[in-house]
């Protein structure tokens, strides 16, 4: 690719679409309470709004990487940018029904951008695919902070619905930039050969430990970051004798931070070989944020930041991971599927869990203390997935190149 105006057009296209990969479910929470008087809502079909953008990440992982085989990954990423569009405008254009459907609808799109803009920033920034991929989730961070700070000011002007539907802009003007930017580009998946190698990549994928492990990883984060983000206002207010506008401040607060936590690992990547002891010490701050609430929540402010900075390097760390040991485009495309499949499922449940405990004990030390274990667990999976060993293709025997 030709360095320079090209490549930075590439990099601006790749964090506008990062930017509407979380936005138009954190865009909910603001409205919620709006959404549910005008429309009647029960309280499982207002947790639909923001658990089924999950699931689709889960179960539809697969089929957005087949589509990105089939049709190609920038046309695939373009095809998802509007639908994300088309989706937010859905939603609020009529009752519950054809809410949920646009909701689902946002959900499936986002699930493109999920599994192939990794794709994307394996083949355009080989070199810098640790330093892109952790601008790439720090834009993710920046998306759902930039949605919860400026819905609720213009749902309080023109509505809830507006609040929701503006974000359709931000996808487009995403869209425009994503087709200026890829417009006279072939993707190197459309010029692959149907029956090709892809057989082989998939079984090596599935099979490999690393693999595992990496997916493993992703849903030990998952789980940990849905729960932190469903619990930690409720668990502030019960155990902290937080107000719940200060618990709500606090949660927004642990959401920012991953941006800077995201944008930690790049610096770290790039003078790694290996990502075993970053995935160690990644774990270890979740599992000392989960503790001191635990132990000593009257020190919240301590543990909020921790697993702030931890939820963005857990993020950035495993989608980096994704570039650095796929041996090629579809080796990569195969791994950020398999791993999302993996880890998005787990983190549907995990909050799940968590409140099931809570009611079950009576309190949040069982929830927590489970919690630490799953941050171990991350750290164990962590420390496989960061050794330098390729995973599918001709290369896969090979050991990466600090190439981070």
């Amino acid at each position: 690719m030709i360095r320079g105006r090209p490549e930075t057009l590439m990099l601006v296209a790749v964090l506008l679409a990062a930017l509407n990969l979380r936005g138009a479910i954190a865009a909910v929470a603001p409205v919620l309470p709006e959404l549910r008087a005008e429309l009647g809502l029960t309280p499982t079909a207002a947790g639909l709004l923001t658990t089924l953008p999950v699931l689709c990440f889960a179960a539809l992982a697969p089929a957005s990487a087949w589509l990105g085989r089939v049709v190609g990954t920038r046309a695939a990423v373009l095809g998802g940018l509007v639908a994300i569009a088309v989706g937010s405008v859905l939603r609020v254009v009529d009752g519950p029904v054809v809410l949920l459907a646009g909701t689902f609808v946002v959900g499936a799109a986002m699930t493109v951008g999920n599994v192939l803009l990794p794709v994307v920033i394996k083949t355009e920034f080989a070199a810098r695919a640790g330093t892109v991929t952790g601008m790439y989730t720090g834009a993710l961070s920046g998306g759902a902070g930039l949605t919860i700070a400026l819905t609720a000011p213009v749902a309080a002007v023109w509505g809830w619905r507006a609040g929701l539907g503006v974000w359709s802009l931000l996808a487009l003007v995403s869209a425009a930039v994503w087709l200026a930017a890829t417009g006279r580009r072939t993707s190197l998946a459309a010029q692959r050969p149907a029956g090709g190698t892809a057989g082989a990549g998939a079984m090596s994928v599935w099979r490999s430990p690393v693999a595992w492990a990496l997916s493993t990883l992703l849903a030990m984060q998952s789980a940990l970051y849905y729960a932190f983000t469903t619990w930690l206002p409720s668990l502030l207010v019960e155990d902290a004798g937080l107000s719940l506008s200060t618990a709500a401040l606090a949660a927004s607060v642990f959401q920012l931070l991953g941006i800077p936590g995201a944008l930690l690992v790049p610096l770290v990547l790039g003078r790694l070989r290996a990502q075993r002891g970053l995935a160690v010490v990644v774990a270890a701050s979740w599992g000392l944020a989960s503790l001191g609430l635990f132990l000593a929540p009257h020190l919240w402010p301590v543990w909020v930041g921790l697993g702030g900075l931890a939820q963005g390097a857990g993020i950035s760390l495993a989608f980096a991971l994704v570039a650095l040991r796929g041996a090629d485009e579809d080796a990569v495309r195969r791994l950020s599927a398999m791993s999302q499949l993996v880890g998005y499922s787990v983190g549907a449940v995990g909050p799940l869990v968590v409140g099931a405990l809570f009611a079950a004990s009576g309190g949040w030390a069982t929830p927590l203390l489970l919690l630490v274990v799953v941050a171990g667990g991350m750290g164990v999976a962590g420390s496989v997935a960061g050794r330098p060993v390729l995973v599918g293709g001709p290369a896969a025997s090979r050991s990466t190149a600090s190439s981070a």
